[in-house]
């Protein structure tokens, strides 16, 4: 049996939280936690593992979406705050909070 290390941990809530920032920025009511991402563990790519849970979680947006369209907003967005997410230091288990305190804190840099 293969035991996950601190930084598969580490790595696997900055894509959860990045994630979660994507689906919050673009509206979409569903968040992720790490638990949900590693069970899409299967998809080989971003694009797969949102097909996927789209598919299985939340059909209904395929009839007003296409789905190529929503992995590309989503993972377009995702890409824009992983790196960011990556070097959050915030230690809480809800990454939607984590993304929220991460750009409550960057923005406040932002206007000193």
């Amino acid at each position: 049996m293969i035991h996950a290390t601190h930084g598969d941990d580490r790595e696997v809530h900055a894509q959860v939280c990045a994630f979660n920032t994507a689906f919050e920025e673009l509206d979409l009511m569903f968040r992720w936690d790490a638990q949900t991402y590693r069970s899409l563990a299967s998809a080989d790519s971003d694009y797969g593992k949102i097909s996927q849970y789209i598919e299985t979680h939340c059909a209904h947006l395929l009839t007003a979406y296409s789905a190529e369209f929503l992995c590309q907003a989503i993972v377009e967005r995702k890409n824009s705050m992983v790196e960011a997410c990556r070097q959050n230091t915030v230690q809480y288990q809800d990454s939607t909070q984590r993304a929220r305190l991460w750009r409550a804190r960057n923005d406040q840099a932002a206007r000193v």
